[in-house]
């Protein structure tokens, strides 16, 4: 059983510095979250030998003088801290036990508290404890550090209150740490900043996380999707006269070069001759070919004139990028048949079926069963064997 003064005696400087150390370590904010304290009282029915209290360095500085600390304790008639009866553990005093370690509690602290910043980073704690003084008792001042490995002050505390009144008080003040002037506020009001803040970056964050991968998303299908060509290949042709057809125009352009594909829609004027990659000049060679076997630079097709330019810039890309569109449009249309309808599939589709034939009439019927009406001038590329190729032959 421990034992304390029937009456506090008058403690010299000393000693008071001892008991506000060790009621600071023993008190209701420092050992409910005190790791080394909560471990040490687990081990002897709460009591802690005087010699392992010394490993606190703030204690230390006070006095190692375990005599000395013990007879302050008993004099101090402390209904914080207790003696042993043989002066040499402390312990809480267990007839004022630590309140319930909740989160109401803490709620109750945190109304108390106030956030401090603006100190220096070389302040010293007891400097600031004597200056958060004047406004109240203080309970507790937390210096907020960096992180652990580094443990830099800074520059910001919380500095808890014994009532609410005298917190407000310290807050509202506006009296200067020195020549500093603080930023203060409640901390219950502190947190709420700080969580509307975290949302913001947190937000921010994502936003900017999304906008990252929208933009990565949009370089990386523009990368995918980049008309790459050997430049020079495309001859746009003009005057083309109105009978003149795709075999006709192709048969026109080998003479004087590999041609891989034609464009042309039948009654049109104009023309796009494409030269393969091993057509030596490419369209440029090609057509000067033709313009020195012409009289007198004129280039005749089909008892017609012709004019022509190789395609280049944002014209030549174009070519290139709506050829590859129509190319994938095929492939896709390809890689889709044989589901049921399709050929292959196991569906009503097919010859004979709702596929497509021509009906009784000689009508061309969709897959639906309707008439598809006559067909309207389409472009037609051929390869280079003279097959045709729908819409764009590869």
């Amino acid at each position: 059983m421990g034992d304390t003064a029937a009456a506090a005696v008058a403690l010299d400087e000393t000693d008071q510095k001892i008991m506000k150390q060790l009621e600071y370590y023993f008190g209701n904010i420092n050992l409910p979250r005190d790791k080394f304290l909560q471990e040490k009282i687990k081990e002897d029915d709460g009591w802690v030998p005087i010699t392992t209290m010394l490993n606190f360095n703030r204690l230390a500085a006070i006095s190692k003088d375990t005599d000395k600390i013990a007879a302050a304790v008993k004099a101090s008639g402390s209904d914080v801290v207790v003696i042993s009866e043989d002066n040499t553990k402390i312990r809480r005093n267990t007839e004022n036990p630590t309140p319930e370690n909740s989160l109401e509690y803490w709620q109750k602290i945190k109304h108390r508290t106030v956030y401090m910043k603006g100190f220096n980073t070389d302040t010293q704690l007891d400097d600031i404890i004597k200056w958060a003084n004047q406004f109240g008792e203080t309970e507790n001042i937390l210096m907020r550090r960096t992180k652990p490995g580094d443990r830099t002050f800074k520059g910001s505390v919380f500095a808890t209150y014994k009532t609410r009144e005298e917190a407000e008080v310290a807050q509202k003040s506006d009296v200067k740490f020195g020549d500093i002037q603080l930023t203060k506020m409640m901390q219950d009001e502190y947190w709420t900043m700080k969580n509307k803040e975290t949302k913001e970056a947190r937000a921010a964050n994502k936003a900017a996380k999304s906008a990252k991968n929208t933009a990565e998303a949009a370089e990386s299908e523009k990368a995918q999707n980049a008309v790459h060509y050997e430049k020079g290949l495309i001859l746009a042709v003009d005057g083309i006269k109105g009978e003149s057809s795709v075999d006709s125009i192709k048969t026109f352009f080998k003479q004087y070069g590999s041609v891989g594909y034609v464009a042309h829609e039948v009654g049109n004027a104009t023309a796009e001759v494409r030269f393969n990659n091993d057509s030596e000049g490419g369209a440029q060679k090609a057509w000067e070919k033709a313009v020195e076997a012409g009289t007198d630079g004129k280039v005749m097709m089909n008892d017609a004139e012709i004019t022509a330019r190789v395609l280049e810039g944002e014209e030549e890309e174009k070519y290139w990028t709506e050829f590859n569109n129509r190319k994938s449009q095929k492939q896709n249309f390809r890689g889709g048949r044989g589901g049921r309808g399709g050929r292959g599939g196991r569906g009503r589709g097919g010859r004979g079926g709702r596929g497509g034939r021509d009906d009784r009439r000689g009508n061309k019927r969709g897959a639906d069963g309707e008439d598809a009406g006559p067909q309207g001038k389409r472009t037609v590329f051929e390869d280079a064997d003279g097959a045709p190729a729908g819409t764009d032959a590869e």
